[in-house]
């Protein structure tokens, strides 16, 4: 750090240091971590804070826990490593984004870069190869949890070494498992490639120029004529003498119950028995009631 800016890096580099340390934050510290934060962008070094980031404060946090569990191996290095992951993403990653708070919406995150950092600096540098190849190794979930989030974070520049890594030892512990080359089978085989797995769900899923065998849609006949007519009622006060609404050709049978009983049978005239029979699926015949509603309309003209 230079110039106006070397208190505040100093500043800023103890807090996250302590904080992979295990060591609580003052009173009010979030706070003055966050203005610390929001200064350091306007100085000189505010375009190289993502370097400064992972060169200076990352790098160091995780050689911190990755050298309490550095010499580990087999179920003492699955148990450790599961420990210290925990601690990690549990309370180091959600303290890291709070006090980096006011860089928020940056790329790459500092969640992306906490994770990458955690990935290539701790997984990787350990012996969890050999641990979960072991006989009879217990896989804790915290293990399994860590590696199916890393496999989902990656760089700005597509898959990398790194990343290809990580797969294979998420194969060790999800199987079967899609990965880049392929879906991995448990004894590590490749059963089959993504690129012929998407060719096969291209090759069946049915084209829109083909006609299904069966089809699922009920819709009626009428699907495009309006149910709704416009009603013309006599009104005295209007100069025209009428005036329209858009309603049902339906009367309310609180008001005429004589003339709402219809012993006539369902509106239902026609169901197709088989939709296999017809493609354009069920209908329902109204013309029936809606003769018998427009009589009623006239009848009630004529009275008024």
């Amino acid at each position: 750090c230079r110039s106006s800016g070397s208190d505040l890096c100093l500043y800023i580099h103890n807090a996250v240091i302590a904080v992979f340390q295990r060591k609580d934050l003052g009173e009010n510290e979030l706070y003055v971590l966050n203005e610390g934060v929001r200064q350091l962008l306007k100085t000189e070094l505010g375009s190289f804070f993502t370097e400064y980031l992972q060169n200076q404060l990352l790098t160091k946090g995780m050689v911190i826990l990755r050298d309490k569990i550095h010499f580990y191996e087999g179920q003492k290095l699955l148990d450790s490593l599961a420990e210290t992951w925990d601690f990690f993403f549990c309370d180091v990653l959600s303290m890291l984004q709070a006090i980096f708070y006011p860089v928020q919406g940056k790329e790459p995150s500092v969640r992306q870069l906490a994770l990458l950092h955690f990935r290539n600096i701790i997984t990787l540098n350990i012996k969890l190869d050999d641990a979960l190849t072991r006989p009879r190794a217990r896989v804790p979930p915290s293990i399994i949890q860590m590696l199916l989030i890393l496999q989902g974070v990656h760089e700005s520049k597509g898959v990398s070494s790194d990343y290809l890594k990580l797969e294979c030892l998420v194969q060790k512990v999800v199987s079967p498992y899609l990965g880049t080359h392929g879906l991995f089978s448990g004894d590590g085989s490749v059963a089959q490639s993504s690129c012929v797995l998407e060719k096969r769900l291209l090759r069946r899923w049915p084209r829109s120029s083909d006609s299904p065998a069966k089809n699922p849609v009920v819709r009626s006949k009428s699907y495009n004529m309006p149910m709704l007519t416009p009603v013309a009622e006599y009104d005295p006060e209007s100069s025209a003498g009428a005036r329209r609404h858009s309603v049902c050709q339906m009367t309310s049978c609180a008001e005429e119950p004589d003339v709402c009983e219809d012993p006539s049978p369902p509106i239902v005239d026609q169901i197709l028995e088989s939709l296999d029979s017809d493609t354009e699926g069920i209908f329902i015949d109204f013309r029936r009631q809606r003769s018998s509603s427009s009589d009623f309309s006239r009848e009630s003209e004529s009275a008024a």
